[in-house]
């Protein structure tokens, strides 16, 4: 069996079923073989699925929870079908990207512009400089690094907004 995998931005394979082993997938890795209708995760492949077994018939315990917990959050994702599956070759599937991408974060790059543009802080500086890393993040398919600094973006906004409500009347009582 040919088996293809999607990893940091690319398909790669085919690999056989002794080197996907070797080659210790994450759960959440989409995977593609003849016979599935699209890209899934790993650990959702039937084909893979001894693969993510603990190897017990104990259905309660810790590494099988973990291995269907972080399934289950994969599975979240919205997997896109490759030109591969198709029978397309090179350029074709080269330009085809399959993976699982979930939904860009919020850059809150208006809200840190008008607060830039408004009371000027440094935080609101950063959140700008920040929103665009989410935006560089996602599109190179770091998708956790780009929820990251969607989150970190979030905190300087209220954090500048916080130090132009406080800061408003104290600039007002400077100049009185």
């Amino acid at each position: 069996m040919k088996i293809w995998i999607h990893v940091n931005g690319m398909q790669q394979g085919p690999y056989t079923m002794d080197q996907i082993a070797a080659m210790q997938l994450s759960p959440g890795t989409p995977v593609w073989y003849e016979g599935l209708p699209r890209w899934v995760p790993a650990c959702q492949a039937p084909a893979l699925a001894s693969l993510f077994a603990d190897g017990s018939d104990n259905s309660d315990s810790s590494d099988s929870g973990e291995a269907d917990s972080a399934c289950a959050a994969d599975a979240q994702c919205v997997c896109e079908p490759s030109a591969q599956q198709s029978g397309g070759h090179g350029a074709a599937a080269a330009a085809v990207q399959a993976a699982c991408v979930p939904a860009r974060p919020s850059t809150y790059l208006a809200w840190s512009i008008v607060l830039t543009m408004c009371c000027c802080t440094p935080f609101s500086i950063a959140a700008i400089v920040c929103g665009a890393i989410t935006n560089s993040r996602y599109n190179r398919g770091d998708y956790a690094g780009a929820r990251r600094m969607s989150h970190a973006t979030e905190w300087l906004v209220i954090i500048s907004i916080t130090l132009g409500i406080v800061g408003l009347p104290l600039s007002m009582l400077m100049y009185m």
